[in-house]
């Protein structure tokens, strides 16, 4: 049985078509990957479903008796920056404490009841409805629920005190993972959930989307993560859906055979035609063999084409290498970092030329704080600093707020010497399409975004690249090659990522933040 399905969806910004006739099925309890390359349409046709979006074309229905579908955005709004992390992760059960405030109330009405006989038993069942709805729900248990949840995805490291406001984006996005994973929805939506979570914290989420009992559906450019909880995947690629059914590593021996005897068809189809052709040029203004040549125009003309196979624009990230640095990069002595009070204190660091880095520890330990700090972002609490000599650092942020400026207006910004032409070859290499150029980067998805700031990294020549959380929404081709830029890259390299799987292979040492190694 269906909980939700999808019947002949378009959907376009202007002249650009994201979604053409699509149409699917989410079944009882079918947990659902969502692929696709950066920019595909994913994150766009989950707006679609919660009524975000609506599409030009089409229909969307839901099971009967279908009361909530829950979803955590990639970009989150602000609105709760007063409250504490304990009075977020309560209000996942305001629904149940209306009926319990309801259900006092009817009590009390009931002991200032008259003897209104019909009146009484209509109260009674009603109260007595109430009660069941809550006994059946989880609210008497919302202590431990909160505890196990707050306790899996590392949030009680803010202290469950703690102001909404004093949070990082990150850590925002945790509790409100948190607060929507404690509400239990009938279908569940998850936009990127991963790419705030250490690896024991996605760990504890894949455990807790195995055993979800109800759908739901998860974008993500994880693949292992997504192979391990999904039993479906629906696959977006050239404004088209399909559905494979199987986990991620079914999905690509499937989509592979699948694109094998497309190429292979498309190829039979193309020989056979320009056989065809061939024979109409040689024929037709011969007089004896003209009725042939016709004939056979006639029949090429009934052939439905198969279309060209598509291929998706492919990143090809590089570093420009600028002079090299001397022997010694940087020495940390004594420092302390944070913002209002220190969140790490008396770090002791040496960075070497060629040292290339994974940082590693829990959200909120001060790994993005560090590299803000070595970059001047913000100042070291206490403590000192030395740089080498020749030190050309190439810094990128993990997340900064989208602007109005168009893609190329964006690099222009950091780049007024360079032409119209390099700037959109640039993009164009780091796998954007020429439609991106001219649009604004706020309306561009999470991936599309990070490889407009890599294309500003790869146009400035440095000999230290400092990177926070560079995957971060990049497809699995997009990541694949960052990871070969990276190892080709002949400077320094200090990376923080929670992906063990890109780095593991390349980096010279881990500073590991969280055990002080």
């Amino acid at each position: 049985m269906s909980v939700l399905s999808l019947e002949n969806i378009n959907f376009g910004f202007g002249d650009k078509t994201i979604l053409k006739n699509v149409s699917c099925k989410l079944l009882t309890g079918e947990h659902a990957g969502l692929v696709g390359a950066n920019g595909a349409g994913k994150s766009t046709l989950l707006n679609i479903i919660t009524g975000e979006l609506i599409p030009d074309e089409g229909k969307i229905t839901c099971s009967a008796g279908l009361e909530h579908i829950g979803y955590l955005h990639q970009h989150m709004d602000e609105g709760e920056d007063k409250k504490t992390i304990n009075e977020i992760l309560k209000s996942a059960f305001e629904e149940l404490y209306t009926k319990e405030e309801k259900m006092i109330s009817i009590g009390n009405r009931l002991s200032l009841a008259t003897n209104n006989d019909e009146e009484t038993e209509r109260l009674i069942n009603e109260m007595g409805k109430l009660q069941d709805e809550i006994n059946a729900s989880d609210f008497y248990s919302m202590d431990s629920l909160i505890d196990n949840v707050a306790h899996g995805l590392g949030i009680h490291n803010f202290g469950m005190d703690t102001v909404m406001g004093r949070l990082s984006g990150g850590q925002k996005t945790k509790v409100r993972l948190a607060k929507l994973l404690l509400r239990k929805p009938d279908i569940l939506l998850l936009d990127e959930p991963t790419n705030y979570l250490d690896k024991e914290h996605v760990e504890w989420l894949g455990n807790y989307l195995t055993n979800y009992k109800n759908s739901f559906i998860v974008i993500s450019h994880d693949t292992v993560f997504l192979n391990r909880i999904t039993n479906v995947i629906f696959n977006i690629e050239f404004t088209i859906l399909k559905r494979y059914k199987g986990d991620y590593n079914t999905f690509l021996k499937l989509k592979e055979a699948e694109t094998k005897r497309y190429i292979e068809e498309y190829n039979r189809q193309q020989k056979q035609i320009a056989k065809m052709e061939d024979f109409i040029n040689k024929n037709i203004v011969r007089a004896s063999t003209t009725k042939r040549a016709q004939s056979r125009q006639k029949q090429l003309n009934k052939i439905d084409r198969m279309e060209k196979p598509k291929t998706n624009p492919k990143a090809n990230f590089s570093f420009l290498m600028s002079r090299p640095s001397g022997k010694h990069i940087l020495q940390i002595r004594d420092m302390s970092i944070g913002y209002n009070h220190p969140v790490m204190n008396n770090l002791n660091l040496n960075l070497m030329r060629e040292d290339k880095i994974a940082i590693t520890g829990c959200n909120g330990i001060g790994k993005s704080t560090l590299l803000k700090t070595i970059m001047g972002v913000i100042p070291a609490l206490s403590g000192k600093i030395k740089f080498g000599e020749y030190v050309y650092p190439v810094y990128f942020e993990q997340e900064t707020k989208a602007s109005d400026r168009t893609a190329m207006e964006e690099v222009r910004e950091e780049f007024p010497d360079k032409t119209n032409r390099e700037i959109r070859e640039a993009l164009a290499r780091c796998g954007l399409r020429q439609e991106h150029v001219t649009e604004k980067m706020s309306s561009l998805s999470g991936g599309e975004q990070s490889k407009v700031r890599l294309c500003k990294l790869m146009m400035k020549p440095g000999n230290w690249l400092l990177l926070d959380e560079p995957t971060n929404h990049l497809d699995v081709e997009s990541k694949k090659s960052l990871k070969e830029a990276i190892i080709a890259f002949q400077g320094t390299v200090i990376v923080v990522c929670h992906e063990k799987e890109f780095y593991e292979e390349w980096v010279t040492d881990v500073w590991d933040m969280e055990n002080r190694k």
